[in-house]
């Protein structure tokens, strides 16, 4: 393997690769970063630039896409509040409050090195663990997949600020929505009101524009009669990211989110929205201060942005060993090694080992490569917080109108949007967060399915928890759910304990 790998250094190295990489890098940051356009549809639109190219150059220039495109959802998500990419929704919450308070350049500069820390561990991981995680993931069933969902939406408590009733009709409701749609079990159809529009029920990325952009919209008209703070636009005296004290700071935070993000991208099916989900709940159980975050903690936004970016070379892994996608943009990649006359899968290290080490070193340079995109370029990026409210306000409604439509050139997406955006609306002048529906959204409809097919498969219904997988995902399930409640009991009980101190009451 070390051979193979030394190897397939230089010819990634070679220039044609290197241009490749470069400039579809610098692509997938703007694709990424525009409202409605995801990874998997910047790889998809890149394979047929490809064909006339050497296998690992278009290898190379499909990972810089993809690596670029789930950093890019990130610009988006802190400076205009709307998540370019389902994986940056986490990034919303402490990176645009951020931007708010005059720090939008840090949080730029943060996003990126994490990203870059998070896609380097997993680039690393696939390299050299990649097949033994593979092997470990595919061992996970329907009633796994139940946990994992399960376990991420016990995070929801993690995006409950103030009433937690409201919080947990939030989730609820994201719940509720999930359930639209044809039956994945049965195909019975379930609240599609008559149309074959929702017979795959609310498209997630969608639903993210309107519940994020449109509000947002209606938020900066409201205060566009209302004098701003200077800091908003003073880029001049905005901090920077300070390598040496926030670099020590931070790797804790990086390695653990990485770690995360690495496992979740292992699992076939699994996304990077979850990874961030579960990182960003475990950066704040463990921080001294969790009540900062969502309020712009920036540990929520290392933590958000390097688990996200962890999954990216990781989800390659089962595809690249046993021809199994891990996410959606490698599915597509499947289709354009198999384009390139190449199957994926065991073989495939044998027959094609330059092109497939070639691949892993292309997803470990790629990081690097944003890396200076985005630290050199987020004063520019942060440029856009000049632009007049209303001018600002406008090209948002533009930009998720054409985003939304670019999904499917479908009208229906763009009515959808709106409804949703109306709902978001609703949200936000009753305070109900809305991060908790966006987790039932996205998990509710693969905890149900997973659930069902866990069951039929199962002799028993105790065999959700006996299993020696279900067992640990149980178990960190209930530490999830359990341990906030612990850090609260003792919170109080020291608090009453000080109280007492002071009042001389031994």
């Amino acid at each position: 393997m070390f051979e193979a790998l030394l190897e397939a250094l230089p010819a990634v190295l070679a220039w044609p690769s290197l241009v490749a990489m470069i400039a579809a890098t610098g692509a997938g940051i703007l694709v990424g970063a525009l409202p409605g356009l995801s990874a998997t549809m910047g790889v998809a639109l890149l394979i047929p630039f490809t064909f006339g190219m050497h296998p690992l150059t278009a290898l190379a220039a499909m990972a810089g896409m993809y690596n670029g495109a789930i950093y890019g959802g990130s610009i988006a998500a802190i400076l205009l509040n709307i998540p370019g990419t389902p994986a940056a929704v986490c990034t919303t919450l402490d990176g645009h409050p951020m931007v708010k308070r005059g720090e939008g350049v840090l949080a730029l500069q943060t996003a990126v090195i994490s990203s870059t820390f998070g896609g380097a561990i997993s680039a690393l991981a696939l390299m050299f663990v990649a097949p033994y995680l593979a092997a470990l993931a595919l061992r996970f069933g329907p009633a796994e997949y139940f946990w994992v969902a399960v376990l991420g939406l016990s995070t929801i408590a993690s995006f409950i600020s103030g009433s937690t009733i409201k919080g947990l009709i939030s989730g609820f409701l994201g719940l509720l929505v999930s359930t639209a749609g044809m039956d994945s079990i049965t195909g019975v159809q379930r609240f599609d009101f008559g149309t074959t529009y929702l017979l795959d029920g609310i498209p997630v990325l969608i639903a993210l524009i309107g519940l994020f952009s449109i509000p947002e919209v209606f938020m900066i008209l409201e205060r566009s009669g209302k004098n701003q703070k200077r800091g908003l636009v003073n880029l001049k005296g905005s901090k920077g990211w300070n390598w040496v004290t926030d670099t020590a700071q931070s790797w804790v935070i990086w390695l653990r989110a990485s770690v995360l993000g690495v496992a979740v991208g292992m699992l076939p099916g699994a996304g990077a929205n979850i990874a961030a989900f579960i990182s960003y709940n475990d950066a704040r159980q463990r921080s001294k201060t969790p009540e900062m975050f969502g309020k712009g903690c920036i540990d929520g936004l290392k933590a958000s942005e390097a688990a996200n970016n962890a999954v990216t070379a990781s989800a390659l892994a089962p595809m690249l060993s046993f021809g199994v996608p891990g996410n959606a943009v490698a599915a597509v990649m499947i289709g354009g090694l198999m384009v390139h006359g190449m199957q994926p899968g065991p073989n495939l290290f044998v027959k094609s080992p330059t092109v497939v080490y070639g691949l892993m070193w292309a997803m470990f340079f790629t990081n690097f490569i944003m890396l200076a995109f985005g630290y050199f370029g987020s004063r520019f990026f942060a440029q856009c917080l000049r632009i007049p409210p209303t001018l600002m306000a406008s090209a948002i409604a533009v930009l998720s109108v054409v985003g939304t439509y670019s999904i499917n050139n479908s009208m229906g997406d763009v009515y959808t949007m709106l409804i949703c955006g109306f709902v978001g609306i609703i949200m936000l002048r009753l305070r109900i967060p809305v991060a908790p529906a966006v987790l039932g959204l996205i998990l509710g409809r693969m905890a149900e399915s997973e659930l069902r097919r866990a069951l039929m498969l199962a002799e028993s219904a105790m065999e959700l928890f006996t299993r020696p997988l279900s067992a640990v995902m149980v178990a960190l399930t209930l530490f999830s759910l359990l341990f906030p409640i612990y850090r609260s009991y003792r919170k109080k009980q020291s608090k009453e304990k000080n109280a007492n101190l002071a009042s001389g009451d031994y």
